[in-house]
Formats: C-alpha cells, structure tokens, sequence
C-alpha cells in the first residue's frame, strides 16, 4: 500500500479498510509518511469527527471513488424526525422512502427500504452497497430481531440509559424509549458520535429493561484547531496533544480482542498509559500500549475530565 499511497494527493477523500476488511472509514488526506497515514475523518453524514492514523501496513483495501462517498460527500443524507408517540414510524418509514437497516434471526444484516408492513410481514426493497434495489422480499416479523434507523442528534454524549437485554441476548445501551403498538422504538447510546440509531424491535423479544447511571463527564471539542498541520502531524506529537489536553482516544490493534477508549493518562519512550472506559461509559482499568501495538489510533471531539 505504501506505493499506492505515494501517488494520491494530499486533501483527496478516501476509503479505508483495514483489519481484514472488518472496519470502514471515510477522511481526507493529511499526511503521508514512511509508517503512518493521517486522516481527518468524517461520519456518516459527512461531519468532521476527529483525526485518524493508521498503520499503512494495517491497511487492507483503499477505495478512490464510490457512489457512497460522493453521496457523502454532497450531504445528501435524509434524516427524517419523527414524533414517535403520535404517529405510525412503519408509514413513516414507507412516506419518507428512509433507507434502513433490518437484523434478521439468521443473523444477517439488509439495507432496505420498507414498503408494506402487514400484520404478520414486512415487505422490504434490498440494495446492495451503491443503493441500488436488487430485489424485493417478503419477511415474516418473527424472523425480523430489529431495524435500525441512522440519525442526526445534538445532545450531550453521556446521561442516564437503560439496558435493554433481549431473550437471545442481545444488549442494547439506550434512552428516550416509547413504544408503538407491538414494537420498542429507542436510540441506542452511539459512542462519541454525533450520530443515534433508532431501533425498533419486537416487546415480545426484551427479556429485562434496567438501569445505569453514567459518571463520565465530557465536554465537545474540536481536537483539529489544536494541530498546528505543518508541523505537529506525527504521531508522537498528536499523542502529546491528547494527553496534555485530556482528549478521547481509541486504539485498536487487529490482535486485541475488543478497542482500547479512553483517555492518555502516561507517555513515556515507547508507550503509553490509558485509563479506559467500558461499554457503559465509565472508567474502569488502567492499561499500558506499545507504540508499535498501535495499528489505528481515532482522536474524537471530545474532552474527558479525570
């Protein structure tokens, strides 16, 4: 890959792929050196969410052009509000023309668009990764685990959730739950993203809704206004800025068995300290990572207090 990425230019928007095609981000070019490739990174709708490096040699798969990162790159996402408690969100679904993602039992996962929900099926539209409609299908609703609905949100990341766990379970970390006839429609907790999935499942699948409270105290910052770009894109310096300003890193390696998030506490010759946080949000362990362990590291807009 280093002598593919020798010859694209500086402030291209790309895709990569990296740890065995398992993981997918879009950014645009801000550095390319002997090791490491600096991106900023965007979400899905195509919004500035930090910085990220990469281990060139962890890199699987580049993509140059694509009908989704243009569809990106225009902003033409639709992001539709719904009143939830007076109004049916399947005719929602079907009016609006909303693409969605749909879980089924056997464990795979559609994008789709609705466009009938019977008593006892759903009948979807398939696309493939363009948006294109390869075919039409009929889906029994015991067969259906879940839909899922990309939206836009402005909230504070962190508060009070619930944990939803299904009788096959499944765990969902969420808030703001209301339901619509037979179905539980809430948004799932979305680490550190400007970004909410709204879920609907079946109340027939929740096995126990709980509490938790969450301590972690954030603040949204822009990490990029404290990059000097022309002389501070090394990784030793972006890990500098993260620990003397407190800000959220997740670290990932294609051995670790699940990412490392939280917040540099220690920088020391060849690695560093983190103070981690769980799925819940909270702090709970302390870890030490090598500096050649590091194969992704992703600076969110956020600050931590510790």
């Amino acid at each position: 890959m280093k002598e593919i990425l020798k010859n694209i230019k500086l402030g291209q928007i790309i895709g990569i792929y990296h740890f065995e095609n398992s993981c997918f981000t879009v950014g645009k070019i801000l550095k390319i050196d002997s090791k490491y490739l600096f991106l900023i990174s965007y979400d899905i709708n195509f919004k500035e969410d930090g910085i990220k490096v990469f281990l060139i040699d962890s890199i699987k798969r580049i993509i140059l052009k694509s009908d989704y990162m243009r569809s990106l790159e225009k902003n033409q996402k639709k992001i539709v509000r719904f009143n939830r408690e007076n109004k049916d969100i399947f005719q929602e679904l079907i009016k609006n023309r909303i693409k969605v993602s749909v879980e089924l039992a056997d464990g795979s996962v559609e994008e789709v668009y609705l466009i009938e929900k019977g008593e006892d099926y759903f009948s979807f539209k398939i696309l493939n990764d363009n948006e294109n409609i390869i075919s039409e299908e009929i889906i029994t609703k015991d067969y259906l685990k879940r839909i899922k609905i990309s939206n836009n949100i402005e909230r504070e990341e962190y508060k009070n959730f619930k944990v939803i766990t299904t009788k096959n379970d499944d765990e969902y970390i969420a808030y703001d739950l209301s339901y619509n006839g037979n179905y539980l429609i809430f948004l799932e907790k979305e680490e550190f993203y400007d970004i909410a999935q709204i879920n609907i499942i079946p109340k027939n699948m929740i096995e126990s809704i709980s509490e938790i409270e969450v301590k972690l105290d954030t603040t949204k910052e822009n990490f990029n206004d404290l990059i000097d770009f022309e002389k501070d894109l090394e990784i030793i310096e972006i890990l500098k800025k993260c620990l003397e300003n407190k800000f959220l890193v997740f670290i990932d390696n294609a051995d670790f068995f699940e990412t490392k998030v939280g917040v540099i506490t220690n920088l020391e010759n060849n690695k560093i300290k983190i103070k981690e946080i769980d799925k819940y949000g909270n702090f709970y362990k302390n870890s030490e990572i090598y500096f050649d362990e590091i194969q992704l590291l992703a600076i969110k807009n956020y600050k931590l207090g510790v």
